[in-house]
């Protein structure tokens, strides 16, 4: 196949194809409005797959689609022109829609950060991590990174309603359920890591697909027996994937459900107390079945006791980031272990086990690491302000789209207690601005 690539007729009889193609394509979108949102919601999915979970999608071509590769050390100058190409075209067919649609793009993101003031000062430092970061060029890179998708992330934001983004999401999801059926990647130990890479990550994604068509069923009579069959064909996917964290996730999601149609009926005040009571309570839930509860752990959730073990070197990263307190180590200026003992994060390590972790194995202790104590409590900050403005729309639009906010702030939260993936170029990080941007908006419109 290579050989015939290297052939610059077949090569010229190839982009000629794809020119006509990407022309008429083009003028498609640029005639018919339906069939443009439907090409952007396509190639948005493109992108989201590309992105899903913390690791992205392990199969080609989606590990050259995703936004780390333009920051990654090893990325040959074939793959970073490939991408601009692919991103390029795809730009290149939605231009006669965005030039309607990008016009209010700012006045979204202005309304946006001036209701999320802490979200807008994460972003500048984000942005300027360079300046205090060690290795300025692996910084400024994935500072970019996650700024281009955050860029995405605020369009799809301000573009869609929630009556919109449920089903892309919900269908996005089901793409990454089945092509992991498909491809499970079962270790060792026979535990799945579908197309995400890893068990506890992949689990972590099906447990929110399970609820989200699980959630479908129960509020769409007509669709309701295919949603099962995709929620039960998650969940199964969450039992091959062998983290007890993510069954007991299963549980906190489906209960948050319920939680809410009766909490909606409640006063403001009143019902974000109960929204911080029942995460605090999951909270609880969460550590002492993973750490405590060893029998049903080990026997019945099929857990290691591997949180643990992350509470051996947890204290050795929280003193790392003691040195650097308020701006942190700059964008991914922490985990560097190609540069030896110059390596901000060298000396983490477990002496009993001789275990190196290379993240760790919590969001929002990495997000410290990036920005320092500064940075997660500007998040946290958001964090609560989205939960407030979560709490608001609920009282005032309808079940199940109402609940979506609470339930993507759920998610983040206890997916990051014992993982990685807040903060990144992850699904995570992008539902989290989609949410803050739709927030934003649905509140300013009803005030």
């Amino acid at each position: 196949m290579k050989e015939i690539l290297r052939e610059p007729l077949f090569l010229l009889i190839l982009v000629a194809i794809a020119v006509i193609l990407l022309l008429l394509m083009y003028q498609a979108v640029a005639r018919d409005k339906k069939f443009a949102i439907n090409v952007e919601k396509i190639l948005a999915g493109i992108f989201l797959f590309a992105i899903s979970g913390a690791t992205g999608a392990g199969v080609m071509p989606f590990t050259k689609l995703h936004p780390a590769v333009m920051a990654g050390r090893e990325t040959t100058a074939p793959t970073v022109v490939g991408y601009i190409a692919i991103y390029g075209a795809f730009l290149f067919i939605l231009s006669p829609r965005l030039r309607s649609t990008l016009k209010d793009y700012l006045k979204a993101l202005f309304i946006t950060m001036s209701s999320d003031p802490s979200l807008a000062l994460l972003l500048f430092m984000i942005s300027f991590s360079v300046l205090w970061s060690d290795s300025t060029d692996v910084s400024l890179k994935n500072g970019l990174v996650i700024l281009e998708t955050t860029v995405i992330a605020i369009y799809i934001g301000k573009q869609y309603s929630w009556q919109d983004l449920y089903p892309w999401w919900r269908t996005v999801n089901l793409f990454v359920m089945l092509w992991s059926l498909l491809k499970t990647n079962a270790g060792e130990d026979g535990c799945w890591n579908g197309i995400l890479g890893h068990k506890n990550q992949f689990s972590f994604f099906m447990a929110q697909t399970s609820v989200l068509w699980f959630l479908f069923a129960f509020y769409s009579p007509k669709n309701r027996r295919l949603a099962i069959v995709f929620g039960l064909l998650a969940s199964l996917a969450v039992q091959k994937g062998c983290s007890g964290a993510s069954k007991i996730l299963v549980i906190i999601l489906l209960g948050l459900w319920f939680y809410l149609s009766v909490i909606k009926k409640l006063p403001v005040q009143w019902a974000v107390v109960s929204v911080i009571l029942f995460l605090i309570i999951s909270i609880g839930l969460a550590i002492v079945v993973i750490n405590n509860l060893e029998a049903i752990i080990v026997g019945g959730l099929k857990k290691d006791m591997t949180l643990t073990g992350r509470t051996e070197f947890w204290p050795l990263i929280i003193e790392q980031i003691n040195e650097r307190p308020l701006l942190g180590y700059g964008v991914a200026g922490f985990w560097q272990s190609w540069r030896g003992l110059e390596n901000p994060a060298h000396t983490i390590i477990v002496v009993k086990s001789q275990f190196v972790p290379p993240h760790s194995h919590n969001g929002f202790l990495d997000l410290a690491c990036d920005l320092g104590w500064g940075g997660l409590i500007l998040f946290m900050l958001s964090f609560f302000n989205n939960i407030v403005k979560g709490v608001v729309y609920l009282t005032r639009a309808q079940l199940p789209e109402a609940g979506l906010p609470l339930f993507i702030l759920t998610y983040t939260l206890m997916t990051n207690l014992t993982e990685t993936g807040l903060f990144g170029t992850t699904s995570i990080w992008f539902w989290y601005i989609v949410m803050s941007v739709r927030l934003s908006l649905d509140i300013s419109e009803k005030t």
